[in-house]
């Protein structure tokens, strides 16, 4: 994985696919600038990537709605470890129900999470990009290509997801910042709480790691648009 060296911001670091991600960048060697919500989980997650890798990754806590916030991160983050190789988009947020019975503040709480999260976290990103190549690698969904009657904000939200980062590639394309969006299927994380789902049928948090750092390392010639993937024992 060619992220030796690299500086990479990973948003909602201390989630199920957050974690494993960080602990595979810092393994390879990459130079971590992580943010989530838990500040207390930061505090342990960046105790534990230095007592293995001997890293020392820069974190703070982050609202990601909040664009004082997330300025302030992306501003602290570069005044220690310089220009920006990559962001790894990975904040968002599933609250699954009726849509006769849901209230406007959820509505606003899934859109604001997982849009202008991605909004937020890219344009600041962008601003404090390395001139020579970078990448965005903004997490959707597979519910963004096939809704789904439980969650049909979240499959909303993840669909305008795909679409900003069409849109930014188009913005940003010129000054030689990739974008991406992976968009997987259903994984065995902490994310689906206490609702009862068929585990056999979910991929493995490590699989859509993989897919992720996969992206993260690829040649900076090569744009890759969106990489839409699911377990395959879906279909067994």
């Amino acid at each position: 994985m060619d992220v030796q060296g690299k500086t990479i911001v990973v948003t909602g670091s201390c989630g199920g696919m957050g974690s494993v991600l960080c602990d595979r960048l810092a393994q390879h060697g990459a130079r971590l600038a992580l943010c989530s919500k838990d500040a207390a989980g930061l505090e342990r997650q960046a105790e534990e990537l230095h007592r293995k890798y001997k890293t020392i990754p820069f974190f703070k806590g982050v609202d990601i709605t909040s664009e004082q916030e997330v300025k302030a991160f992306f501003e602290e983050a570069g005044q220690t470890l310089g220009r920006f190789d990559a962001l790894a988009n990975l904040a968002g947020l599933s609250i699954p129900g009726k849509l006769t019975e849901t209230e406007e503040g959820t509505f606003d709480t899934i859109m604001d999470v997982n849009v202008k999260g991605s909004f937020l976290a890219g344009k600041y990103f962008a601003l404090n990009a390395a001139e020579d190549a970078s990448i965005i690698v903004n997490i959707g969904s597979m519910a963004a290509r096939k809704a789904n009657a439980n969650a049909p904000l979240y499959c909303t939200a993840k669909a305008a997801v795909n679409m900003l980062s069409e849109a930014m590639l188009l913005q940003m394309g010129a000054r030689n910042i990739r974008v991406t969006t992976i968009n997987p299927g259903g994984a065995d994380t902490p994310f689906w709480g206490e609702r009862v789902v068929d585990r056999t049928k979910l991929m493995k948090t490590e699989e859509v790691v993989e897919v992720i750092m996969f992206v993260l390392a690829s040649n900076p010639t090569v744009q890759i648009h969106s990489i839409d993937f699911e377990s395959a024992a879906r279909f067994r």
